[in-house]
């Protein structure tokens, strides 16, 4: 009996000989995929384990090693053409390969600038460690630990930061790995868990105080009225922002948009405070002048409506773990108001899946990401529970 070592490479089999028999099939574990333990074989099952190892991973990075596949006596066992379009016999800066699939890429600019950050950093990175060229296979697990504990170290960057460089590192090694060029895929060996931060949320009483608040200046009611519809909508900023007259079913007394992050398109109830801000101005709500005035604004807002309750933040800052008190108003931006819809929703026992379909989340996992519950708040909601009765 023949065997034979088989690699799936752009959804083709491959299928090559290493020019060994076996007399019986007794003597092969099928499920391990290697020669039972006889005098005969000792020879081919290191063959086999070598190929298992080794030459798996030169075969799944699509670039064949023939250094490995003749010291195995690897013989190909039907001709395979290799010379695809997206097959490529050159080596290829890692650096090189961002660019220019970036400049290809018609995905918005703000995704682009995300990994053009995650370049820079790469670059300091090499920089610093003196690693002259990079090429798509020279990034193993040892480089991507080394990456990480810089962005720790060197660059001070928070955990959550740190995770999303290396997963767009990790991401354009993937998409160089299925153009056909070589990856150590050792570097997936490499994670950074997710850490859970401090946000806040706004309960409808505060909401309500915000929203009857007098003593604001022209522009900060504009903003006040734009968080209020954020925290009444669900929708993200991007997106409460550009609202205009054609969204609005005043019959139906509905909100309908295509959300520009994932386009999906949601509908929304309008509530009695979103009703009366759009009646104020016509349904022609103006346009806010930018995020980060925005944030600004409505951090001042909240100050003055007095929503200083101290927060305890902590978070994760390079090597150490940061910890100091806030107040309520000082960690309160755009998104607050999108986290704060979820939760009251939530605390109001609404249906999940119904809360998502407005929120437009796609699973329970990244929704419950939102919701910011308390345990004394958890336990007033189960108080008036039947089974606590």
């Amino acid at each position: 009996m023949k065997v034979l070592f088989l690699y799936l490479a752009i959804a083709k089999l491959l299928s090559f000989s290493c020019g060994d028999f076996v007399n019986s099939s007794d003597n092969y574990n099928f499920t391990a995929q290697y020669t039972a333990v006889f005098p005969d074989y000792t020879i081919l099952a290191e063959k086999c384990s070598l190929a298992t190892g080794n030459g798996s991973r030169s075969f799944s990075a699509l670039k064949l090693n023939y250094t490995e596949m003749e010291a195995l006596k690897l013989k190909p066992i039907r001709s395979r053409e290799l010379s695809l379009s997206r097959y490529h016999d050159v080596d290829i800066s890692f650096f090189e390969f961002i660019r220019e699939y970036l400049e290809r890429s018609h995905r918005p600019e703000r995704y682009k600038s995300m990994y053009l950050n995650t370049l820079d950093h790469l670059l300091a990175f090499s920089r610093i460690h003196n690693i002259q060229e990079v090429l798509t296979d020279s990034i193993g697990m040892e480089f991507a630990e080394n990456f990480v504990y810089y962005l720790r170290s060197d660059a001070g960057l928070m955990q959550n930061t740190v995770k999303g460089h290396l997963e767009r590192m990790n991401a354009m090694l993937h998409k160089a790995m299925l153009y056909g060029y070589p990856v150590d895929n050792t570097y997936k060996e490499v994670t950074v868990q997710e850490e859970e931060v401090s946000a806040v949320f706004l309960s409808m009483t505060e909401i309500t105080r915000i929203y009857y608040y007098e003593g604001l200046t022209r522009l900060q009611n504009e903003i006040r009225d734009h968080f209020i519809l954020g925290c009444l909508t669900g929708l993200r900023y991007s997106d409460y922002s550009r609202l205009n007259e054609s969204n609005f079913d005043r019959n139906s007394n509905t909100i309908r948009i295509k959300t520009k992050k994932t386009g999906a398109v949601v509908s929304v109830p309008m509530h009695k405070f979103v009703r009366e801000v759009l009646k104020k101005y016509d349904y022609n709500i103006p346009k806010p002048r930018g995020i980060q005035y925005f944030n600004r604004a409505v951090k001042e807002i909240c100050r003055k409506v007095g929503l200083n309750e101290p927060i305890l933040w902590e978070r994760t800052v390079g090597t150490e773990v940061v910890s100091k008190e806030l107040q309520k108003w000082e960690m309160i931006s755009s998104h607050t108001a999108r986290r704060s819809f979820a939760t009251n929703m939530f605390l109001q026992n609404i249906p999940t899946y119904r809360i998502m379909l407005i929120t437009g989340h796609k699973s329970e996992s990244s929704f419950f990401k939102y919701i910011r519950v308390t345990r004394e708040e958890n336990a007033s909601t189960l108080q008036g529970h039947l089974f606590f009765q």
